[in-house]
């Protein structure tokens, strides 16, 4: 099952990165107003979770039935479903706790699409929380969206 998850990853990637490579080393830089685009839209984000604004965390994806969340036993598609289960499984401020972000690289795929690698913390008195994330941000329509998280 994970084999079927990760072959699906990459499709959606090969995909909706389809531009051509600008090197040819098949290495792209990473173009820095794209990446301080999302490090400004990844905190506006994690200030809303932490004050328990779903809606306004959830702005940095692709409000779209094809986004793609993958997480440990699950694959949510759409941005309406994965807002729901964001709900669902974070029902009150105990559940959310406070949000932090570590990145560890940002790749330029194409000119379109940059994969965004790190991990998250949730500080909770329940219990903190914390894992792995990549993320593939897309340029639709002028704006940088997550089409895929992988979590």
């Amino acid at each position: 099952m994970k084999m079927l998850f990760t072959l699906m990853a990459m499709s959606i990637v090969l995909v909706a990165c389809s531009n051509k490579l600008k090197s040819s080393e098949g290495i792209i830089k990473v173009d820095v107003v794209a990446k301080n685009d999302i490090l400004t839209q990844m905190e506006a984000s994690r200030r809303c979770w932490d004050n328990g604004d779903f809606k306004g965390y959830m702005q940095v994806y692709w409000q779209s039935d094809s986004l793609t969340f993958m997480g440990l036993n699950n694959l949510t598609k759409g941005w309406q479903s994965t807002l729901d289960n964001y709900k669902k499984g974070y029902p009150t401020a105990d559940h959310r706790g406070t949000l932090t972000y570590q990145f560890t690289h940002f790749n330029q795929l194409s000119e379109a699409c940059i994969l965004v690698v790190g991990n998250f913390h949730l500080e909770r008195k329940m219990g903190n929380v914390q894992g792995n994330f990549s993320l593939i941000w897309k340029k639709i329509e002028g704006q940088w969206r997550i089409i895929l998280d992988h979590t």
